[in-house]
């Protein structure tokens, strides 16, 4: 997997990769870090989690829109310090209340992270090459998460303070570690000035994100697609503990295999995306993967566990591609359909918008694939198909609103 030549897209992708190896530590060990090391049960755990994550709705479009307006390095970087602030309190936090607030400061440093990311994603990203820029910085960022997964799996086996105290001071090395990359980064001017804002036109449509219908509706429609993420992470494993013969380390193994499948695949199985038209197509091919996997899934429960185990091998590579193609699909257009000097912004609002899937998805997917069983796993990989569905359909209406390019000959008229 060849990186980008440019420097600067260099720097972002080694301080994306750094980032991510975090995340996947916490993904996989910090709700367990709080109820084996915090001394929180489960349901305080996942209350104080939740409650907390509420306070970074609408602070990512706030903080993307400063990046816009300042540029987006600093504001990158103090959104990581954030994080590391937070993640570094966690050592600290032994009842719910704590841990509301530092989830709150985390919910708030990622939300931040994300979008003035995005802003210098618009930025950085070369006239044509967006794309690949885009899809490689994925490819990158599950990379990071499989090796983090790896790290957590030792901290889970030794299941001591120490480990967990050890993890926590990792992940928040590695936010520290991110944002001085970054440092080594020129300044971005602002891609919006005050000199716009200023104007009749600029304060009408100051906030260009939240008046964009197009774009509130792609948020809304992949925001129900991004389910598919949660039935991996969240409803798989508990399937396969209490609904199938499989042994119990495959629920450990599906994060880990998952993540690898997707960032060996991401940049061969999305060379295909060059434009909006291109990611909108691919994006709407996931859903009918995703019903495949999901039904391979579902029918894991009752055969023998060989079999479970095979159909579940399967499921999750047959899922993995769905992902890429939603993923970058998704990824893609959220670039697209935005105004170029309001990236940071518009990345608020699809992070918003994605934040409150994250928020329900727990209940969905629990509800839907494990309570409901095997008419719930079919059911769900329809909406998330329609979902996908009405993205490109989004896309298409919007393409076609688009004034027409103007050709070589008529440019010089």
């Amino acid at each position: 997997m060849s990186g980008p030549e440019d420097p600067h897209q260099r720097l972002l992708a080694m301080s994306t990769i750094v980032n991510s190896i975090g995340m996947g530590m916490f993904l996989s060990a910090g709700t367990i870090f709080l109820i084996r090391s915090a001394g929180l049960s489960p349901t305080a755990a996942g209350f104080g989690l939740t409650v907390g994550s509420l306070a970074g709705f609408g602070a990512g479009v706030l903080i993307g829109d400063m990046a816009d307006r300042r540029g987006s390095k600093k504001v990158l970087i103090g959104s990581m310090l954030l994080e590391a602030l937070a993640s570094v309190s966690l050592l600290l936090v032994h009842s719910l209340w704590p841990l509301f607030v530092v989830a709150a400061g985390a919910a708030v440093g990622r939300a931040g992270t994300v979008s003035a990311r995005g802003a210098m994603i618009g930025v950085l990203a070369k006239e044509g090459k967006g794309a690949q820029l885009r899809t490689y910085l994925r490819a990158v960022t599950n990379v990071g998460i499989a090796v983090g997964t790896i790290g957590a799996a030792v901290v889970l086996a030794l299941d001591t303070r120490a480990a967990y105290v050890t993890m926590i001071l990792i992940d928040t090395s590695t936010f520290l570690l991110a944002a001085a990359i970054l440092t080594r980064l020129p300044h971005f001017a602002p891609t919006r000035t005050a000199a716009d804002e200023d104007s009749a036109e600029g304060k009408e449509h100051r906030w260009l994100a939240l008046r964009d219908r197009s774009y509130l509706s792609l948020t809304a429609a992949s925001s129900v697609a991004s389910l598919q993420y949660f039935v991996l992470i969240q409803a798989l494993p508990v399937w396969i503990v209490l609904r199938t013969s499989a042994p119990r380390w495959m629920a450990a193994m599906v994060l880990f295999l998952g993540a690898i499948i997707v960032a060996a695949t991401q940049v061969p199985a999305t060379r295909s995306i060059t434009d909006s038209r291109s990611a909108a197509r691919l994006l709407a091919l996931s859903g009918p993967l995703f019903l495949v996997a999901w039904i391979l899934m579902a029918l894991s429960a009752g055969p023998a566990a060989w079999i479970a185990v095979t159909l579940l091998l399967i499921g999750i590579i047959v899922h993995s591609l769905a992902e890429v193609w939603q993923a970058a699909g998704t990824f893609e257009l959220s670039f697209a359909l935005a105004k170029p000097e309001a990236h940071g912004q518009y990345q608020g609002v699809m992070g918003l918008g994605h934040g409150l899937a994250e928020a329900v998805a727990p209940i969905i997917v629990i509800a839907m694939c494990v309570n409901w069983g095997k008419p719930g796993w079919i059911v769900l990989a329809v909406i998330v198909t329609v979902a996908g569905l009405l993205c490109a359909l989004i896309e298409r209406n919007w393409s076609r609103a688009q004034p027409p390019v103007k050709t070589g000959a008529l440019a010089t008229e």
